[in-house]
C-alpha cells in the first residue's frame, strides 16, 4: 500500500462527517487507507464512523482506544497500525483539505519527512486562528527554536508526511511527552539523521477546538523543558522528578500513553 492517512479523533461527532466525506472521496481511486483512531470519546464519533462511513468506504479502518490518550497516543497507535509506505497525519477538524495533504505527499522523497507550514511565504490561511492562539503559537515556536535549534516555522501544524523508514525508526523512541508530541517526533526524526522539509500549505481554522489555550500553553512549555532535559546532562534530574512530584503530572500520563503503543507488524 502506498499511503496511510492517520486521523486522531476525540469527541469529533460534530466535525468528523465533513472531514471523512472529503478524505473518503479523495482516496477513492488511490492506493491509500484512512486510519481513524478514536480515543477516549464519549460522544457518537465511533457510531458515526461505523454506521455512516464504514459500509461505503473500503479504505476506512477504525481503531478504538477506550481511554483518553491525547493526540500523541492516538498518532502513535495509528502509526503502529498503518500499512502504507508513506504515513500522513491530519486533524479530524478538516483544517487541512485533502489536496493540501496530497501536495505534501508529492514533496516527500523518501527517506524523510515533510511538514506543512502556515507561516512560510506561499502558505494560504483562509480563516486564521484567534489572535490569542496565534500569539501562543509564535511564542511556542520561539521556545522550540531556542531549546532545540529547529529551523522550522511551524512544528504544530497537523499536516505531516513520513516515509516508512522514519516511522519504523522513531516510533519505538516516542512517548516521553504528551503535550509536545510534534516536537518530540521531529526531534527524533532529526536525531536519527533523516531530513525534514517544510512546505507552505493550505489551512483553515475550524471552530470547536477543545484545547484550553492558557492551560495547554503551560503544559506544553513544561513538556518542552522536560524533553530538552531528558536529552542533556540534566537527565538524572528528570528521573528524580518523575519519581517524586512529577509522577502525577507527567509519569502517569506517559505510562498510559505508552500502554496503547503496539510495535509495527511484520511485513
Amino acid at each position: 500500500m502506498h499511503l496511510s492517512i492517520v486521523i486522531p479523533a476525540y469527541n469529533e461527532a460534530q466535525r468528523i462527517r465533513a472531514t471523512l466525506a472529503a478524505y473518503g472521496k479523495a482516496v477513492r481511486d488511490r492506493d491509500a487507507e484512512l486510519v481513524i483512531v478514536v480515543n477516549g470519546s464519549h460522544d457518537d464519533t465511533e457510531h458515526i464512523l461505523r454506521t455512516e462511513f464504514l459500509p461505503r468506504l473500503p479504505a476506512l479502518r477504525i481503531v478504538v482506544i477506550p481511554e483518553r490518550v491525547g493526540k500523541g497516543g492516538a498518532l502513535m497507535r495509528g502509526m503502529a497500525e498503518s500499512r502504507g509506505d508513506l504515513v500522513a497525519f491530519t486533524d479530524a477538524d478538516g483544517s487541512t483539505p485533502p489536496e493540501a495533504l496530497f501536495d505534501l505527499v508529492q514533496h516527500l522523497h523518501p527517506p524523510g519527512a515533510v511538514i506543512g507550514s502556515r507561516w512560510l511565504p506561499g502558505s494560504r490561511v483562509g480563516r486564521p486562528q484567534p489572535l490569542s492562539r496565534r500569539l501562543a503559537s509564535r511564542l511556542f515556536n520561539l521556545a522550540v527554536r531556542l531549546l532545540f535549534g529547529f529551523p522550522l516555522t511551524d512544528t504544530q501544524c497537523g499536516a505531516k508526511v513520513l516515509s516508512r523508514d522514519v516511522v519504523d525508526t522513531v516510533l519505538p523512541r516516542l512517548g516521553a511527552t504528551q503535550w509536545a508530541f510534534d516536537v518530540e517526533l521531529l526531534f527524533h526524526i532529526r536525531r536519527a539523521g533523516f531530513p525534514i522539509h517544510e512546505v507552505p500549505t493550505v489551512w483553515n481554522d475550524v471552530g470547536g477546538s477543545k484545547i484550553r489555550i492558557a492551560r495547554a500553553s503551560g503544559e506544553m512549555t513544561l513538556a518542552l523543558l522536560r524533553l530538552r532535559m531528558m536529552h542533556s546532562p540534566l537527565r538524572p534530574l528528570v528521573h528524580l522528578w518523575d519519581r517524586g512530584p512529577g509522577r502525577k503530572l507527567f509519569q502517569r500520563r506517559m505510562e498510559r500513553l505508552r500502554s496503547v503503543y503496539r510495535p509495527p507488524r511484520s511485513p
